[in-house]
């Protein structure tokens, strides 16, 4: 992410790190660790600063990016740390994800972590749920995330499996909204739905399709 044409994000980056500089050549195996800003989230009262530990793209074959989040309040113009939860999450491949996005569940804030990777002809993603809770990212389940999709399209010649997922949120639910195919040619075209019920996500209908899906990740 290029800081230097988002004001608004280079303004939150000086905020969370004052010492921070732009580094336009950065080689060498001996040089300290950095971190890479991935994206800027506005809420009503607040803002959210989501950090990658390192470049994305050097991180080994199949590690997941550590992710932190850095709280910022609004201030007139300004910006004021409000705190921060260092390494919260860990997804994606090469250090990288695929997305991270606003929510909304019921009366809370949160974010939608989404990561994923493609091995040996097999693709896969997960969405990871999280609610703002006291300066803090909370995990809402499920413990091995919600599948957003997968397929083995690039491991076979014939018939194969892909599947795309849609979420949305509607009050305190989560709606997870599955296309796609079945190696049989079958087609998928369905919802899961989850609640919000003390601070965790439970899913209420959509049962069998939820099995389907979470039976076929690679």
């Amino acid at each position: 992410m290029n800081v230097e044409n988002d004001l608004v994000l280079w303004q939150a980056l000086e905020v969370a790190h004052p010492s921070a500089k732009v580094d336009y050549n950065r080689e060498g195996s001996n040089l300290p660790p950095c971190v890479s800003p991935y994206t800027l989230l506005s809420y009503d009262t607040f803002m959210v600063l989501l950090l990658l530990a390192g470049e994305p793209g050097e991180a080994c074959h199949g590690c997941g990016a550590s992710v932190s989040a850095v709280f910022l309040q609004r201030d007139g113009s300004r910006l004021k740390l409000a705190g921060r939860h260092d390494g919260f999450t860990e997804a994606g491949t090469f250090g990288d994800l695929m997305s991270i996005n606003p929510l909304r569940l019921g009366s809370h804030d949160g974010i939608m972590v989404e990561g994923g990777g493609t091995f040996q002809g097999y693709s896969s993603s997960v969405l990871t749920p999280f609610l703002i809770l006291n300066g803090r990212m909370k995990p809402i389940g499920p413990e091995n995330g919600i599948s957003s999709g997968d397929s083995d399209c690039g491991a076979r010649d014939g018939p194969c499996r892909d599947v795309a997922a849609y979420w949305r949120t509607q009050g305190g639910r989560l709606i997870v909204r599955y296309v796609g195919k079945r190696a049989n040619r079958s087609r998928i075209n369905g919802s899961v739905v989850y609640e919000l019920r003390k601070g965790m996500l439970v899913r209420v209908s959509g049962h069998k399709l939820a099995a389907d899906i979470e039976g076929s990740r690679p």
